[in-house]
């Protein structure tokens, strides 16, 4: 139970919103014309000389994409003298999963809540599980296999979305099947391709067919931006704690409050706790990164290890001996929409238990040279919570 009558008011605001995918728009519908801009996940980078090497791939990736650039050199030659400007997707209402760009020519999911549909976040289509940007490799292949899917997919998607897709009873159902909605989507990632396909009785190409069929975490971005959304609905109530964004760029891990709109508040990012693949022995990942955290913060991913019994074996070794109490210590209340588990994590409730939430995320390669070597666990240090307190003057 929640003891702070801020936190109360921020966390019945949360717990009303029913976040819906009503439809695509593109990134430069949100920006305006703001010349040559892309995004990254996290919060904002102090110098682009602190961007790591796999955040810096994809920003060269989108540059290509957008015709900016023909190679990586002179994409980073762009980036390197502001002539490209990099800046956080969150500050733009837009989240990113961990080391992918955000360029104006993509397509986004629009996701409204279904009370108050003024009230939008956004997401990239998640990318499939081969060509993506969010690994941080230079890979040659990508910037076609993006033009594909902000084009030929987008088009087939955006037919089929006619009428909004309500996501919580999505949500629910993949969490019975064993889902956590961040390491592990593949329920969620059937359960929506089929809505996708039950709206139209037109044959499905084969290719897109194939790349449904084959995306085993095509949920993830949505889940992101249902989740973003249900979070920033606290937002502007004074006094309250209620984390309202979270993400890493590799180098720093930041959150917003709800008293705060807009003032991120950082620390290091911390390091993941997992087993990197044999094939990548001996390579090191970055910090946590990733704007999927929202997932984890909002009371999904790591705060559903009870049910979500999979990734609890596979994390099992690597998690805190507390890893499932840790609910009760920082979400603030039940979610009907989440099958009546806790959700919403306060940073009061986390720095009275001296505790966090658990997140899961991909290890992503430091030189940008072998993408994701390995699945692990954030556990973010409990004394941040005091940080976030003091700095947001709670």
């Amino acid at each position: 139970m929640l003891n702070n009558r801020a936190d109360s008011v921020a966390f019945d605001k949360v717990a009303a919103c029913e976040p819906q995918w009503i439809g695509l728009c593109q990134v430069q519908d949100i920006l305006g014309k703001t010349g040559k801009v892309l995004l990254h996940a996290g919060p904002p980078f102090s110098d682009v000389e602190h961007i790591p090497e796999p955040v810096l791939n994809s920003l060269c990736i989108g540059a290509i994409y957008e015709g900016w650039a023909a190679e990586r050199s002179d994409a980073l030659d762009l980036i390197m003298s502001g002539a490209i400007t990099v800046a956080a997707a969150q500050d733009h209402n837009i989240v990113v999963p961990l080391a992918g760009v955000v360029s104006p020519s993509m397509q986004l999911l629009v996701v409204s809540d279904a009370r108050n549909p003024e009230a939008r976040k956004y997401s990239v289509f998640n990318e499939g599980m081969v060509h993506c940007t969010r690994l941080g490799v230079m890979n040659p292949q990508l910037p076609r296999h993006l033009t594909w899917l902000n084009t030929e997919f987008a088009d087939w998607v955006g037919k089929r979305l006619q009428k909004p897709m309500l996501l919580l009873p999505i949500i629910k159902a993949a969490l019975a099947q064993g889902d956590d909605c961040h390491g592990r989507t593949m329920a969620g990632s059937a359960l929506i391709a089929t809505e996708l396909r039950q709206q139209s009785k037109d044959a499905i190409p084969d290719d897109i067919d194939a790349f449904l069929n084959e995306s085993l975490a095509f949920a993830l971005n949505v889940w992101m931006a249902a989740c973003s959304l249900m979070m920033a609905a606290a937002e502007g109530v004074a006094g309250s704690s209620l984390i309202t964004r979270a993400g890493g760029n590799g180098i720093e891990f930041g959150v917003q409050v709800a008293a705060q709109p807009g003032q991120w508040i950082i620390t290091a990012a911390p390091a993941l706790q997992g087993a990197i693949e044999a094939a990548h022995a001996g390579r090191t990942a970055l910090g946590a990164i990733g704007d999927s955290a929202v997932v984890d913060f909002m009371g999904l991913g790591g705060q559903v290890l009870n049910t979500a019994e999979q990734s609890f074996a596979n994390l099992k070794a690597y998690l805190p001996d507390d890893a499932l109490t840790r609910p009760e210590k920082v979400l603030s209340g039940p979610i009907t929409g989440f099958g009546g588990r806790a959700g919403a994590t306060n940073a009061r409730s986390a720095a009275a238990n001296a505790s966090s939430p658990l997140i899961l995320l991909g290890m992503i390669e430091t030189t940008g040279e072998a993408g994701r070597i390995g699945g692990g666990v954030v556990d973010i240090p409990a004394a941040f919570f005091e940080q976030v307190l003091s700095e947001a003057g709670l």
